[in-house]
């Protein structure tokens, strides 16, 4: 069972529990809730029960997100104590996250999907999705994408 599973969480959070880790319990609520909260907003859509690893993958990636702009406000504020807290959360969710590519295999499947035709930002993000899947960062490989082109383009 992949760590990024509904269930996989489920177990995790139960670990949690018996282990009494309030911090982690608290996290792993959090990442309950928010699933529960996309697979009601797809429901209307028809989409199945179980949500696919890279759904997921977003989620986790949006709960990083949040920790990182709470820490950059605690810092701001001299809250040493919600730093602390925040950046435990952040690495505690950040080992969810499957291994994305290193920068040479991202920038290779980019040359050789862009090499196959596929020439616009949309395309080549679609090739590197399948390729990737949840491992795939998103934003890295948007700017990794902006920035073939742009050298492409200049060439």
């Amino acid at each position: 069972m992949s760590d990024l599973s509904e269930g996989a969480i489920q177990e995790r959070l139960k670990e949690a529990m018996r282990a009494r880790a309030t911090d982690r319990v608290l996290v792993l609520r959090g990442l309950v809730a928010a699933i529960k909260n996309l697979k009601i907003e797809r429901r209307g859509a028809g989409a199945g029960d179980e949500l696919a690893e890279a759904d997921i993958a977003q989620i986790v990636r949006r709960e990083i997100k949040q920790r990182e702009e709470a820490l950059t406000f605690a810092e701001q504020a001299g809250r040493t104590d919600l730093v602390e807290k925040n950046r435990g959360e952040k690495g505690f969710l950040e080992r969810f996250l499957p291994q994305g590519p290193s920068a040479a295999d991202l920038a290779a499947a980019i040359a050789r999907h862009h090499a196959a035709g596929a020439t616009s930002i949309g395309a080549l993000m679609a090739k590197l999705k399948a390729d990737f899947g949840a491992g795939l960062d998103g934003k890295v490989a948007s700017e990794a994408v902006r920035g073939f082109l742009r050298d492409k383009g200049g060439a």
